[in-house]
């Protein structure tokens, strides 16, 4: 039978090495291309989101139409589920008014 020390010699090891290769990648990449790279990311982000802004803003595109119709219908739902609620309390209101006739 093995000892459980020698087997667990690995895992401490690879996590070591791991650790020291994800360091010196990181510091490479920070340094090196790396920078140039998020650069480019942050220039493209900014890019779309305008892009996004401007086919959200637009009525005739399909995503502006989107956001549109899904807004008037939330409006819709709202207005429903406040007359509903408003029902509701008018309802129990005349309940109680014949739970308690003298008040």
């Amino acid at each position: 039978m093995e000892d459980d020390s020698e087997n667990g010699g690995g895992f401490g090891w690879g996590l070591v090495v791991g650790l020291a290769l994800g360091i010196v990648a990181g510091v490479f990449l920070a340094s090196g291309p790396g920078r140039g790279q998020v650069e480019n990311l942050r220039a493209r982000t900014i890019e779309l989101t305008g892009s996004a802004r401007r086919a959200a803003s637009d009525p005739e595109n399909p995503i502006g139409r989107a956001i549109n119709d899904g807004i008037t219908a939330a409006r819709r739902r709202r207005q429903e589920l406040e007359r509903a609620a408003h029902g509701t309390r008018e309802h129990a209101a005349e309940a109680q008014a014949e739970v308690r006739p003298d008040a």
